[in-house]
């Protein structure tokens, strides 16, 4: 019969191996989330607005996300409304982006910055009539 120590292990080396596994899966999610040009182009545009750069400080950081979340926001060659959570030197904050698929090239519609100190305001870094 096997010993209450040696399932002890044995459960423990699992329980870490799973959870490894499951957070290595998440990274590789988000670093091919990243590499794509939406998502490029959507940070270049935020990283290059004064207004978002002088309220969140330099140089400008993007979190980890919930892949799961945001994964649901695709559609039909759209993204609505993905949600970035940012840094700063000086704040923290969301930034949320929509983007559209056209003639095999994405677009940025629209971007918006929330900081979290002021929650009920958004910045708005690109609106739907502005050119790129």
């Amino acid at each position: 019969m096997v010993s209450l120590k040696t399932l002890t292990k044995a459960a423990t080396y699992i329980a870490v191996g799973g959870i490894s596994a499951a957070l290595i899966m998440k990274v590789k999610l988000e670093d091919k989330i990243r590499s794509q040009p939406y998502y490029k182009e959507s940070l270049k545009l935020l990283r290059s607005h004064p207004g978002a750069v002088q309220l969140l400080g330099e140089p400008i950081k993007d979190l980890s996300f919930d892949v799961g979340e945001e994964s649901k926001k695709f559609g039909g060659g759209k993204i609505d409304s993905f949600s970035v959570p940012v840094r700063g030197r000086n704040t923290r904050g969301k930034y949320y982006f929509w983007a559209e698929l056209q003639d095999d090239r994405w677009c940025i519609r629209r971007a918006e910055l929330e900081l979290d100190n002021e929650p009920d305001r958004r910045l708005l870094i690109k609106g739907e009539g502005q050119l790129e």
